[in-house]
Protein backbone atom coordinates (compact mmCIF):
# COMPACT_ATOMS: atom_id res chain seq x y z
CA UNK A 1 0.00 0.00 0.00
CA UNK A 2 0.92 3.44 -1.11
CA UNK A 3 -0.18 5.95 2.45
CA UNK A 4 -1.20 9.71 1.62
CA UNK A 5 1.91 10.71 2.05
CA UNK A 6 2.90 8.60 -0.70
CA UNK A 7 5.44 6.50 1.62
CA UNK A 8 5.25 2.80 1.79
CA UNK A 9 2.80 1.31 4.15
CA UNK A 10 2.74 -2.10 5.55
CA UNK A 11 -0.74 -4.09 6.96
CA UNK A 12 -1.01 -3.66 10.91
CA UNK A 13 0.40 -7.35 11.69
CA UNK A 14 3.08 -7.49 9.39
CA UNK A 15 4.49 -4.07 10.76
CA UNK A 16 3.45 -5.06 14.27
CA UNK A 17 5.55 -8.79 13.88
CA UNK A 18 8.34 -7.10 11.74
CA UNK A 19 9.15 -4.44 14.57
CA UNK A 20 9.23 -7.30 17.01
CA UNK A 21 11.38 -8.95 15.09
CA UNK A 22 13.63 -6.20 14.27
CA UNK A 23 13.70 -5.08 18.43
CA UNK A 24 14.77 -8.62 19.98
CA UNK A 25 17.38 -8.78 17.52
CA UNK A 26 18.83 -5.42 18.57
CA UNK A 27 18.10 -6.85 22.42
CA UNK A 28 19.88 -10.21 21.61
CA UNK A 29 22.94 -8.77 19.56
CA UNK A 30 23.39 -6.36 22.43
CA UNK A 31 22.73 -9.01 25.55
CA UNK A 32 25.14 -11.71 23.58
CA UNK A 33 28.13 -9.30 23.14
CA UNK A 34 27.62 -7.32 26.47
CA UNK A 35 31.27 -8.55 28.01
CA UNK A 36 29.59 -8.47 31.59
CA UNK A 37 26.45 -10.93 31.21
CA UNK A 38 25.76 -11.46 34.76
CA UNK A 39 25.36 -7.72 35.12
CA UNK A 40 22.10 -8.10 32.99
CA UNK A 41 20.77 -11.49 34.35
CA UNK A 42 20.98 -10.82 38.03
CA UNK A 43 22.83 -13.59 40.35
CA UNK A 44 21.21 -16.84 39.21
CA UNK A 45 20.67 -17.09 35.75
CA UNK A 46 19.70 -19.70 33.90
CA UNK A 47 21.69 -22.17 32.20
CA UNK A 48 23.65 -20.58 29.32
CA UNK A 49 22.42 -23.25 26.84
CA UNK A 50 18.50 -22.62 28.04
CA UNK A 51 19.27 -18.83 27.05
CA UNK A 52 20.39 -19.56 23.79
CA UNK A 53 17.49 -22.10 23.37
CA UNK A 54 15.10 -19.70 24.03
CA UNK A 55 16.68 -16.54 22.91
CA UNK A 56 17.01 -18.20 19.09
CA UNK A 57 13.81 -19.82 19.54
CA UNK A 58 12.00 -16.46 20.19
CA UNK A 59 13.64 -15.07 17.24
CA UNK A 60 12.65 -17.56 14.74
CA UNK A 61 9.14 -17.67 16.20
CA UNK A 62 8.94 -13.64 15.37
CA UNK A 63 10.69 -14.07 12.20
CA UNK A 64 8.30 -17.17 11.11
CA UNK A 65 5.45 -15.16 12.12
CA UNK A 66 6.43 -12.01 10.29
CA UNK A 67 7.13 -14.07 7.06
CA UNK A 68 3.83 -16.38 7.41
CA UNK A 69 1.60 -13.26 7.71
CA UNK A 70 3.09 -11.63 4.37
CA UNK A 71 1.94 -14.96 3.18
CA UNK A 72 5.05 -16.63 1.96
CA UNK A 73 4.29 -19.44 3.05
CA UNK A 74 6.26 -21.19 0.83
CA UNK A 75 7.81 -24.62 2.99
CA UNK A 76 11.27 -23.88 0.73
CA UNK A 77 11.25 -20.15 2.09
CA UNK A 78 10.94 -21.43 5.67
CA UNK A 79 13.94 -23.61 5.19
CA UNK A 80 15.96 -20.43 3.54
CA UNK A 81 14.73 -18.51 6.87
CA UNK A 82 16.16 -21.33 9.16
CA UNK A 83 19.60 -21.20 7.47
CA UNK A 84 19.53 -17.17 7.69
CA UNK A 85 18.83 -17.50 11.42
CA UNK A 86 21.88 -20.57 11.78
CA UNK A 87 23.76 -18.65 9.55
CA UNK A 88 23.13 -15.27 11.95
CA UNK A 89 23.49 -17.48 15.08
CA UNK A 90 27.34 -18.45 13.82
CA UNK A 91 28.05 -14.93 13.05
CA UNK A 92 26.37 -13.87 16.26
CA UNK A 93 28.93 -16.62 18.36
CA UNK A 94 31.79 -16.02 16.38
CA UNK A 95 32.38 -12.50 17.13
CA UNK A 96 31.84 -12.43 20.79
CA UNK A 97 35.64 -12.60 21.38
CA UNK A 98 35.79 -9.41 20.09
CA UNK A 99 33.53 -8.04 23.16
CA UNK A 100 35.56 -10.70 25.61
CA UNK A 101 33.46 -12.97 25.45
CA UNK A 102 33.79 -16.72 24.67
CA UNK A 103 32.56 -18.52 21.26
CA UNK A 104 31.51 -21.66 21.44
CA UNK A 105 30.16 -24.55 19.29
CA UNK A 106 27.88 -25.91 21.58
CA UNK A 107 25.81 -22.67 21.84
CA UNK A 108 25.49 -22.38 18.60
CA UNK A 109 24.39 -25.68 18.17
CA UNK A 110 21.49 -24.90 20.97
CA UNK A 111 20.84 -21.54 18.78
CA UNK A 112 19.80 -24.37 15.88
CA UNK A 113 17.74 -26.15 17.67
CA UNK A 114 15.87 -23.56 19.03
CA UNK A 115 15.53 -21.87 15.58
CA UNK A 116 14.15 -25.27 14.44
CA UNK A 117 11.63 -25.38 17.38
CA UNK A 118 10.76 -22.00 16.73
CA UNK A 119 10.01 -22.48 13.06
CA UNK A 120 7.77 -25.58 13.72
CA UNK A 121 5.80 -24.13 15.84
CA UNK A 122 4.65 -20.97 14.30
CA UNK A 123 4.62 -22.80 11.14
CA UNK A 124 2.38 -25.31 12.11
CA UNK A 125 0.37 -22.65 14.05
CA UNK A 126 -0.06 -20.97 10.48
CA UNK A 127 -0.81 -24.12 9.15
CA UNK A 128 -3.47 -24.94 11.09
CA UNK A 129 -5.08 -21.43 11.28
CA UNK A 130 -4.99 -21.37 7.19
CA UNK A 131 -6.54 -24.77 7.16
CA UNK A 132 -9.48 -23.47 9.83
CA UNK A 133 -10.50 -20.19 7.99
CA UNK A 134 -10.40 -22.06 4.50
CA UNK A 135 -12.65 -24.70 6.22
CA UNK A 136 -15.02 -21.81 7.58
CA UNK A 137 -14.63 -20.12 3.88
CA UNK A 138 -16.24 -22.75 2.61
Amino acid sequence: DIGVTGVQTCALPICMFASATVAFTGVLVYATHHPRPENLLGPKPPPDKTLHFVAYATLASLAAATWLTARRTARWNILMLAAALAVFGAVDEATQPFFSRHAEPMDWLYDCIGIALGLAGVSAFFAVARTRAAAGDQ
